[in-house]
């Protein structure tokens, strides 16, 4: 009789749950203990499936209904965003419970194996991070002495630098290291210009010019990131590069982070980033001040770059690098139809204690678990009930298709879509060509649909002309509020089958302040709304897979300004109201609590039209000039409040 669900943990050897309430209104509780089998199967717990031995929770499929409902995707996300998940990080015990848990729904629905060697998983290796070896030393030899940098303190080798000895060689500075040419009324900008670095370790600023305008910053900003400025000083022969923040930089932490992130690979060049002192000292042996270079380059012209004579640096970087494998859970529902079949998907995977550079913890929330119940247990349990809704239907005798459906649950989607981009990279190589199609007739995606306040937004409706009618007809029965967004170049993993030739939607019910922190709970999500969007997306489904026409492709230039999945440098504390597309400006739906945007005044429905003196037409726009603020630096921005102009000023944080 009970209208709750339970929630549990070990505590001690024994079970405890909590119901919601008794028919009778009053709470109940049973205890039992954690070695006690027939205890472990009334809260729907088993010790793991496929021989996987990771004590994962499988799902008690027995009691849900056969169609999508939202008590059944609360059991599901309760589940994948427990704290025994631990925040399901691409290769963890975590996410092979997670995926467990998905296998094991997908088997008892009896859906089709559609992974490696007859199962449910598909694997891909992966970085998983990169740590100090014992023999990390930076030496440097000068007339004057020198002598070591001290590790960690001085200096500190980046995550893509290539292991091994370094012979002594001499060190140039080339200002913020940034090449890129003339576009538009930019001017090209060359930081190496009549420098010769052949040889050499380059000394270059970490990000770019602080005082520029924001549209030359939008244009600078692809060619400051470290990787590239790394494949640059390569390219033209140095032997390593040397990272400085600079004083104007106002960064928490001068040293680079060493990331666990899989990263772009080994660059084929020695990396390390030094502290402001130590750079000052290396640049005091040719007379120069740190923080006046960086000043007269912060306005923008790429200033010559020089020798710093009678200074050599060498030494042995030593990084060690964690392989690891992840895992995508594949199932097919068998219809041996001869068409390209369509795709449903979500990403299983979060960010575990916030390991990965993703996290927007706060500093008293550090290394605690990022349970991710809406990014994303809500996709995952509804691509979970849209598989039940189909199965159902094949049982019934009523499913009337015209080709198979593959269900995913993708892993390493915050780590840079891995598991989908392995997918399809596999699947276009077995066919030979760079396109999926015809193979793959569509893609649906869900990220992020348990919290459904004002609209669903669908992205991607650019990419084919049939989602603007499916959409409508679809929606009739089920009223949802609906945005539509024609980008198709998203942070998600709708995106790899995009560039693989193949339509793609993603259901997205907005950003919140929980996103990517621990307060992303299970208890904050909004299940009637979810199995709205479940039913939304089952029903655009159930057309796809019965026309006997695949849908039209539509290329898309990327937007301007687009920087995709780029680590933003600076905070703020605004939320984006996704609900808003086509709003010129970017409307915010709230702010974050203590952030510099709530200490300015900014409020939710403000629209921000202008920001450090450049205008704002949309996201891409607000994402390149604030890649391009400076922490502690106040900002003019000005914002539309019902309907009035309103100016104030904020004063951006440091994120590193």
């Amino acid at each position: 009789g009970f209208d709750g669900l339970p929630a549990f943990s070990p505590d001690g050897g024994r079970l405890t749950w909590t119901s919601g309430r008794s028919a009778g209104g009053a709470s109940q509780i049973f205890i039992a203990d954690w070695n006690d089998a027939e205890a472990r199967r009334r809260l729907g717990l088993a010790d793991g499936i496929g021989g996987q031995g990771t004590a994962g929770f499988e799902p008690a499929m027995a009691g849900t209904r056969q169609r999508i409902s939202a008590n059944d995707i609360r059991r599901h996300v309760v589940k994948l965003a427990s704290e025994a998940m631990g925040g399901r990080l691409t290769g963890s015990k975590g996410e092979r419970m997670a995926t467990d848990y998905v296998a094991a729904a997908f088997r008892s629905l009896g859906l089709e194996p559609a992974g490696e060697d007859g199962g449910f998983f598909q694997t891909f290796a992966f970085t998983a991070g990169a740590s100090l070896g014992e023999a990390n030393r930076l030496t440097v030899a000068a007339a004057d002495g020198g002598g070591d940098l001290a590790l960690d303190e001085d200096w500190r080798p980046l995550a893509f630098a290539s292991s091994g000895e370094i012979a002594a060689a001499e060190v140039v500075f080339a200002g913020y290291g940034i090449v890129a040419p003339a576009e538009g009324r930019g001017k090209a900008y060359d930081s190496y210009a009549e420098l010769d670095v052949a040889g050499k370790w380059v000394m270059v600023l970490r990000f770019l010019p602080e005082n520029i305008g924001g549209g030359e910053t939008t244009r600078l900003l692809r060619y400051s990131d470290l990787p590239y400025k790394a494949s640059v000083a390569r390219r033209k022969g140095a032997v390593g590069l040397v990272v400085v923040s600079g004083p104007n930089s106002k960064v928490k932490k001068e040293l680079v982070r060493l990331t666990s992130d899989s990263g772009g690979g080994v660059f084929g060049i020695a990396a390390v980033s030094i502290s402001d002192r130590a750079a000052a000292q290396l640049l005091g042996h040719a007379g120069r001040d740190l923080k006046t270079l960086q000043d007269a380059l912060d306005g923008g012209e790429a200033l010559a770059g020089f020798l710093i004579p009678g200074v050599k640096l060498g030494g042995r970087i030593d990084i060690k690098r964690e392989k690891r494998q992840g895992r995508n859970v594949l199932a097919r529902l068998g219809t041996e139809a001869a068409a390209p079949m369509l795709v449903i998907g979500a990403h299983v995977d979060h960010l575990g204690r916030g390991e990965i550079s993703g996290s927007l913890a706060r500093d008293d929330e550090r290394g605690r678990v990022h349970f991710g119940a809406d990014d994303n247990a809500s996709g995952v349990a509804g691509l979970i009930e849209i598989a039940r809704y189909f199965a159902a239907l094949k049982d019934e005798g009523r499913l009337e298709v015209k080709r198979d459906i593959l269900f995913a649950a993708w892993s390493g989607e915050e780590m840079g879509l891995l598991g989908s981009s392995h997918f399809v990279n596999e699947l276009a190589n077995s066919g030979g060509g760079a396109s999926i199609r015809p193979a793959v007739a569509a893609y649906l995606n869900m990220d992020m649909i348990g919290r459904l306040e004002k609209s669903l937004i669908l992205q991607g409706t650019g990419s084919s002309p049939v989602w603007a009618r499916q959409i409508e007809r679809r929606n009739v029965p089920i009223g949802l509020a609906i945005v539509t967004s024609q980008d198709s170049y998203l942070p998600t993993d709708a995106t790899s089958f995009y560039l693989k030739g193949v339509p793609a939607l993603n259901a997205f019910t907005g950003a919140h302040t929980d996103y990517s922190t621990p307060r992303d709970s299970a208890g904050k999500i909004n299940y009637p709304g979810a199995a709205k969007v479940a039913r939304l997306l089952a029903g655009i489904a159930l057309s796809l897979a019965a026309s006997e026409t695949a849908p039209q492709y539509v290329r898309q230039a990327r937007p301007k300004g687009s920087i995709g999945r780029r680590r933003i440098r600076v905070y703020l504390g605004t939320i984006p109201d996704y609900a808003e597309d086509g709003t010129e400006g970017v409307k915010i739906s709230g702010v974050a609590k203590g952030g510099p945007a709530e200490k300015a005044g900014l409020r939710g429905g403000d629209v921000i039209v202008e920001l450090a003196g450049t205008g704002i037409e949309n996201i891409y726009d607000f994402i390149g000039i604030l890649n391009g603020l400076r922490a502690g630096k106040a900002e003019r921005v000005v914002v539309i409040r019902q309907g009035r102009k309103v100016e104030l000023t904020v004063t951006p944080a440091a994120r590193e």
